[in-house]
């Protein structure tokens, strides 16, 4: 049995002996890739690529601004220095001021008939409240106006006041729609790109501020 086991093991030392002499030297092994042919890449490094590309961009939105026109030549600089920017158009509803009134009447005979009721107290000196007036058309017509306050406390103490005198004044809100602009951009980490001091010398009236955001890719 002993002398089997040892004929076997050198009959295999011999058989590699043999296969390493014989061999092709010029063989060599096949390339990982061929021309024409996309070579295999692993998704765990593509997501790992695209996680590092995430982390390394910096992704902003700045405004609000007042005008499209300052909204472009902002972004017109983002441009030149090669940064991607995108325009946002927003519509918004702002206060203008606060109207004193008393509710409009049923005709405008009847609003006159309190305008002159009016007149008498402001002729005795007891009603101090100078600016009033019929309003003739819109929304609020045959109502009478006691101006327009841009203060809400000042235009509530006047509402009040009239009150007082025994005329069942109120007051409301005025609002306007206008257009706001934002700009999205990104940068790299070492920019630091000077945004808000182009935004201030562009546009004074505006007053914007920069919001980080998440980077869409």
């Amino acid at each position: 049995m002993r002398l089997l086991i040892v004929v076997l093991l050198f009959a295999n030392i011999a058989y590699f002996v043999m296969v390493f002499l014989l061999a092709n030297p010029t063989y060599t092994p096949p390339t990982a890739s061929k021309a024409g042919i996309p070579s295999i890449e692993l998704i765990e490094d593509k997501v790992n690529s695209n996680m590092s590309s995430t982390k390394s961009a910096l992704c902003y939105t700045v405004g609000p601004y007042n005008s499209e026109k300052a909204t472009q030549l902002v972004a017109k600089k983002l441009k030149k220095i090669g940064l991607s920017v995108n325009i946002l158009r927003q519509k918004t509803k702002d206060t203008l001021n606060y109207l004193v009134y008393l509710v409009a009447q049923e005709s405008r005979e009847d609003a006159l008939k309190i305008i002159e009721d009016i007149k008498r107290f402001d002729d005795s000196n007891k009603f101090d409240a100078k600016k009033y007036h019929l309003i003739e058309s819109g929304p609020y017509k045959n109502a009478i106006s006691f101006g327009f306050f841009d203060d809400l406390n000042k235009a509530r103490r006047h509402s009040e006041y009239i009150r007082y005198l025994g005329y069942d004044a109120r007051y409301t809100e005025q609002k306007a729609v206008r257009e706001i602009f934002w700009l999205n951009y990104d940068e790299q980490p070492n920019q630091n790109v000077p945004v808000l001091k182009w935004s201030k010398e562009i546009d004074p009236s505006s007053s914007v501020q920069k919001i980080s955001r998440s980077c869409e890719f």
